[in-house]
């Protein structure tokens, strides 16, 4: 059986600059919304902020390492 290895980072440079803006719109979305709130923070919201600085993170290592793309 074919061993499937999951790839974290986007294979090529154009992907890691859209997920880079995809991730920071996300996390400016999320910051304004959680900063717009009195109460507790929503859950939903948390996780994208979460999810967000994933994206950005991802995208930088793809940029910044082009032998890691694609792995």
């Amino acid at each position: 059986m074919a061993e499937r290895r999951w790839h974290f980072i986007p294979e090529t440079a154009a992907l890691c600059w859209i997920f880079l803006a995809v991730g920071a719109v996300l996390l400016v979305s999320s910051i304004l919304s959680l900063t717009g709130t009195d109460s507790r923070a929503p859950v939903l919201t948390v996780i994208a902020a979460v999810a967000a600085v994933a994206l950005v993170v991802m995208s930088v290592i793809g940029l910044a390492r082009p032998k890691l793309r694609g792995r």
